[in-house]
């Protein structure tokens, strides 16, 4: 048997198939299609309900983050508030308990840490009177002449 004759029969065909599958291994799983297509289309009402779900969800998330930004944000207003409240009594005169210090100064503090982390906020409106504060408190401090 002669080499033409062994490729042009059968066997010799078969040899240079199975070489080319061999050289390049394409995995073709034509079953695997089927129910892939069967599936999306069995469960496409599902797939777009869940679409709809994940939207709602990005959208509660970002509802979630605005209203976190403006309870900070508000939080941050009250605590000024009460700085310039605190700091207006000082310049009038009004004297306070040690109690009281300790917790402006914690608005302070809170204040502060706002305004770094936040710097779009207008932080200027308080500078005065978180001075003003810090040095009552050093002088009482000093004299031991809280109320």
């Amino acid at each position: 048997m002669s080499l033409a004759e062994f490729f042009v029969g059968g066997s010799g065909i078969a040899v240079a198939v199975l070489t080319l599958v061999q050289v390049v291994p394409v995995k073709i799983n034509p079953w695997s299609c089927i129910a892939r297509s069967i599936g999306k289309a069995l469960n496409k009402d599902m797939m777009d309900k869940l679409e709809s779900v994940q939207d709602d969800v990005k959208d509660l998330s970002n509802k979630h983050r605005n209203l976190e930004y403006r309870m900070d944000k508000d939080k941050a207003d009250d605590c000024r508030t009460r700085i310039l409240r605190f700091g207006d009594e000082l310049r009038r005169g009004v004297e306070h308990s040690e109690e009281f210090f300790n917790q402006i100064l914690d608005d302070i503090s809170d204040y502060k840490r706002y305004c770094t982390e936040h710097p779009e906020y207008k932080n200027d409106k308080a500078v005065n009177a978180i001075a003003e504060i810090e040095k009552v408190y050093q002088r009482c401090m000093e004299k031991n002449s809280f109320l």
